[in-house]
């Protein structure tokens, strides 16, 4: 009975993974990856999130699909920039770019 309520579970909690949209990419600024960076995916009134890698690069997974925002927690800023969200992973590539003092994501 312990062993059917395990894999009972197992399957429960992988399978929220299979309904969710996956968001990845990489943030960079003049060429170079920005580590340790707060990645955000807002999806309705849910809000994903991710801490980019020494690479700049950053993975997560919204349950929603559709029209979304995503936004980059940099330098007590947050330059945001509007991503669709898809049941088929989505790559979303971004450059921070300074433009007079405020920072912007513009997709590569």
């Amino acid at each position: 009975m312990k062993t059917k309520v395990f894999t009972l579970l197992i399957v429960c909690l992988c399978s929220s993974l299979g309904f969710a949209a996956q968001v990845y990419g990489t943030l960079r600024q003049s060429g170079r990856p920005v580590p340790n960076v707060t990645v955000e995916v807002l999806c309705g009134n849910s809000t994903y999130s991710a801490v980019t890698d020494n690479y700049g690069s950053y993975r997560l997974f919204a349950k929603e699909t559709g029209r979304c925002t995503l936004r980059a927690r940099y330098q007590n800023q947050l330059p945001s920039a509007p991503i669709d969200s898809y049941n088929d992973p989505a790559h979303y590539d971004f450059d921070l770019i300074l433009q007079g003092n405020q920072y912007q994501l513009v997709r590569k």
